[in-house]
């Protein structure tokens, strides 16, 4: 699994990975999710680095997740990371030194995710010291029918500003259990519009 994901990050940049989580850490971890949002634990999005809530921009709900959580799925999903951390540092070199992470729940008929970038000043030679360099997601959901919706758009090319949408993509359904990875400063994405409540957990690798 790992020689896959560091071969496919070397060859193009971005990887994603079906069956990724073992069926019962997928279930604990979208059952913990789920539960946050029911007791009123997530709160709604921002965007920008003073993260300014705009829903025409962006409408899922988040919730932190910290590193000291004692809930047995949580202390699994980072320790499975932390090994993705540990490879990508051995073969690619990238000097990732930190991960934050969050759960990410958008409501059925959301309209998504604008496109974006998910470092808020792009270094083409080397990251800055403490910037988001390898972008992660995991999706949750149930068996997630193709009529649903709310894919990720990942822009292949790069861009000095946001792509139109008419520029080389591929979209990448939120089927359960699949990793997505791709280099942060690099692709332009969005989320399209979802019919289904779409359930994931993402994170950033960052820099030292």
């Amino acid at each position: 699994m790992m020689n896959t994901i560091i071969d496919t990050l070397a060859d193009q940049y971005y990887c994603v990975m079906d069956q990724f989580l073992p069926a019962d850490l997928l279930q604990a971890l979208r059952a913990y999710a789920l539960a946050q949002q029911q007791h009123g634990q997530m709160h709604q999005a921002g965007t920008s680095q003073s993260a300014v809530k705009n829903l025409k921009l962006r409408t899922d709900q988040i919730a932190w997740l910290a590193a000291d959580d004692p809930h047995p799925a949580i202390q699994q999903y980072l320790a499975l990371m932390a090994k993705v951390q540990l490879a990508v540092n051995r073969h690619l070199m990238m000097g990732l030194d930190s991960f934050e992470t969050h759960f990410a729940i958008y409501p059925a008929g959301a309209t998504g995710y604008a496109t974006h970038i998910d470092q808020f000043h792009q270094h083409r030679e080397q990251a800055a010291p403490g910037a988001r360099t390898l972008t992660s997601i995991i999706y949750l959901n149930d068996a997630w029918p193709e009529e649903a919706g709310g894919e990720l758009r990942l822009y292949l090319d790069e861009h000095a500003q946001t792509p139109p949408q008419h520029a080389r993509h591929i979209d990448i359904s939120p089927q359960t259990g699949r990793l997505v990875l791709f280099l942060s400063a690099r692709f332009w994405h969005e989320v399209l519009p979802t019919h289904l409540p779409r359930v994931s957990v993402t994170g950033w690798f960052k820099s030292r």
